[in-house]
């Protein structure tokens, strides 16, 4: 299944990547401020390239995915995206199903695809695309709520997941995408307290949502409506 999912990620992002404007490759990206949309682009290019060759020593910290972008920052878009046709057959290849439990290209490059789309202005990626790192990250979740008082977790559709320890004291309303996005340190927590909670939010439970640590700076929302 990820290499599938990470096979029809690689040709939307790079379906998208070939259409933007020059002055759109230079639009800095809210969710990883330090990039600039070619910087995003690069580093998952250097990261299906590091995959393929087996060049995975020090993945995924800063320092990884900071080379990535500096060997290619001199290169066109369309530079990037022929070496990433070249290398992405052979970097899908080395994922199994159980990686999905862990850091992976295949949800890399999915979580990347929401901040292009919200960097740019564009609707919310279609839910099929995330849904099974929804469980997954949910299952995160539920691990870091482990010790804390429980919360009942309700999304649009109906899934519900109970993260804590004994009865739920609280509810929360959430859309899954917010809740993915959320738990991928891509809102704030002042965008996390504002939710349907029930009671209020409790402190201690919204610093612990994102697997990449809290952040303060508020995240675009894209609209709900997927691109056709």
């Amino acid at each position: 299944m990820l290499e599938v999912v990470y096979r029809n990620a690689r040709t939307r992002v790079a379906d998208l990547a070939a259409t933007l404007s020059a002055e759109q490759l230079q639009a800095q990206v809210p969710a990883t401020p330090r990039w600039t949309t070619h910087d995003l682009m690069a580093h998952l290019v250097g990261c299906a390239a590091d995959a393929a060759s087996g060049r995975v020593d020090g993945a995924p910290g800063d320092q990884w995915t900071a080379r990535h972008v500096a060997e290619r920052r001199h290169l066109s878009v369309g530079e990037l995206l022929v070496e990433w046709d070249r290398v992405g057959p052979a970097a899908e290849s080395t994922l199994t199903e159980e990686q999905i439990f862990g850091p992976n290209i295949a949800a890399d490059v999915t979580c990347h695809e929401s901040d292009l789309h919200e960097a740019l202005g564009l609707p919310r990626v279609d839910r099929e695309h995330w849904q099974p790192f929804l469980e997954v990250m949910m299952g995160y979740l539920r691990n870091q709520l482990r010790h804390n008082t429980t919360v009942l977790i309700r999304d649009e559709e109906g899934q519900q997941w109970s993260c804590g320890s004994g009865e739920p004291t609280t509810l929360l309303r959430a859309d899954g995408y917010e809740l993915l996005r959320a738990t991928h340190s891509r809102r704030s927590r002042t965008q996390i307290a504002a939710w349907d909670w029930t009671p209020t939010a409790v402190t201690d439970v919204v610093e612990r949502f994102g697997f990449f640590g809290p952040r303060d700076d508020d995240q675009p929302i894209p609209i709900s409506t997927p691109l056709t």
